[in-house]
Order: C-alpha cells, then structure tokens, then sequence
C-alpha cells in the first residue's frame, strides 16, 4: 500500500510540474465563463455557446525540465496562437456568443496534439494520458454542440511563416486537387468526399463545393474582403505553381471524417505578419474573424434541412 501511494504521488508530481495557466488569473471569474483548467495535463478549455470548436495545438509554452524533449517529428511552436485563440474568444464576446476552445499549454517539443499517439509522444508513455485528455476535450466538445445544435464546424488553429503573407485554409485537399477543381478539370462529386467539408456536402446536396471554397460567401473570400488575404477564396483559389500550402493535418482528418459525420470545418494557418505578431493586429484579426465566421454559418445553415 505504501509503495503504491509514493507511486502516485511521484507521477502527481511530475504531471504537475506545469503548473496553472489561466489566461485571467482568477479561477471564480473562470469558472463563471465556462472556462477550465487541466493542471494534470497542461490544458485549457473553453465551454462555448455557438456551433464552433476551436483548437490550437501548437502554441503553448510550458516545458517542464521533468519531460524529456520528444526525438521525432516537427517541434517548432506556432507562436501566438494562444493567444489568438483567446483573441478570437473575446472577439466573439461583443456578439454575446463564444465558441469552444480546447488549447494546448504545453510546448511541442514535449508534446505533439496534431499527430497520432505514437508520433506525438514520440514513444513517451509519460504523454499518452496528456494526448488523450487533449482529444478527450474535442471530443467532449463536439458532442456538446452537436447536441444542443445539431452540427459544429471545428477549426484547428495553426500559425506559418511562408513568403506569401495569407491565410492558409486546409481542407484537406492539395493543391492540384484545388486547381484541378477550380479549372473545372475534376468534378465536385470526385473530389468532395475527400474533403474537411465532406459531412456538410453529403447531408446537404444542394450546396456545391465551390462554394464552399471559393464563392461569394466561404470563409476565405469573407476573410479577404476583410482585409485578410486567404487561400482558397475567391480572390485566391488556389496557391500558386511552387508556393507552400499546409492543406490539414491529423486533427482536421479525424475530427471531419465520416466517423464524425455532424462536423465539418478546416485547419487554418495564419500567418505571422499582420495577423499573430502583435496584439493590435491579433484583435484587428480577431474581429474579422468572428464576423466571417458569423457570416458563413448563416450561410450554410441556410442550406440545412
């Protein structure tokens, strides 16, 4: 019994070693806003009131000396987009609405929440429990909204830093898939079941892909009319003949398959300069965003059975 309780008490610790992170500093305010904090695994979320799940995976900061850095995958943090997901929460507070956030306080270098297990910890069992809780909390989410709304769009929140300063919009389609569908050289039926919007489109027929993507009313257009250039919109369809484009990682597959079949969403990758490098621009951003999103939801609810 008392090897068993040191036991426990020595994983406690060393799953403690981040500490809190509340945004606000107050846990009575926190607790009032729907807000959570997971000291056991280093997480942060958000209960919201609107059809939106928002996570952001690769911003946070937290490295305790106790975990050891992970030796496999990609371990550069997208900076600031912690902080962008709060900005888009108090964005959306002006609209007496709030969407659901489930934010990664840990560093990547510990941790990767947009890869499989094995990947993310790299073979640490030390993070298994930290990347299931981080899942666990979508999960939960999404249930949620789904339950008092019907559907949820989710976003995973990401940050680049390629040439061409813009959105990127992943739908889990690469880039000739994107020319090949605006050019009309493939047709919506071929390429749409292997998209983030998949769920949408098969529930609701008469809604087209292209529009989806790049009409008058899809996210990206509504983002670039707003002073944020994106890609896929309708100003910028697809990226151009040897330009990077991040397309959608593990979270935006799994949580937009056809095992989820109320989701439907996309990764976004915002781009440092002029969107997360300073806090006028994240709040400048933020407005638009909320605005946007507000606007494509009346969109396509309006094509909903």
């Amino acid at each position: 019994m008392l090897i068993c309780l040191l036991v426990a008490t020595a994983l406690l610790q060393v799953q403690c070693a981040g500490g809190k992170s509340t945004s606000d500093g107050s846990d009575k305010k926190a607790l009032s806003e729907g807000r959570k904090i997971f000291e056991d695994s280093w997480l942060e979320t958000v209960k919201g009131n609107i059809p939106l799940v928002i996570s952001a995976p690769h911003g946070g900061t937290i490295s305790p000396e106790k975990i050891k850095d992970r030796d496999c995958g990609a371990k550069v943090m997208d900076n600031n987009t912690v902080e962008l997901a709060l900005e888009i929460e108090n964005a959306f507070k002006v609209h007496g609405k709030k969407p659901y956030l489930v934010i990664a306080r840990l560093a990547r270098s510990k941790i990767d929440f947009n890869r499989d297990l094995e990947e993310a910890t790299c073979g640490n069992p030390q993070m298994e429990y930290t990347w299931r809780q981080y899942h666990k909390h979508i999960e939960e989410a999404l249930d949620a909204a789904i339950k008092k709304y019907g559907y949820v769009m989710y976003i995973d929140l990401h940050g680049q830093s390629h040439k061409v300063k813009r959105l990127e919009l992943g739908y889990l389609l690469r880039t000739p898939a994107l020319t090949e569908l605006r050019e009309g050289e493939s047709s919506e039926s071929e390429i749409g079941g292997n998209t983030s919007v998949r769920n949408l489109l098969k529930g609701n027929p008469q809604l087209g892909l292209n529009q989806l993507l790049t009409g008058e009313n899809a996210f990206g257009t509504l983002m670039e009319r707003a002073g944020f250039p994106a890609v896929p919109s309708q100003g910028d369809p697809y990226p151009k003949e040897g330009e990077p484009y991040f397309n959608g990682g593990y979270n935006t597959r799994r949580y937009t398959a056809y095992d989820h079949p109320k989701v439907f969403g996309m990764q976004i990758e915002a781009n440092f300069q002029g969107v997360r490098d300073s806090e006028e621009n994240r709040k400048n951003f933020s407005k638009a965003f909320a605005e946007s999103i507000t606007t494509y939801l009346d969109f396509v609810e309006s094509y909903m059975d």
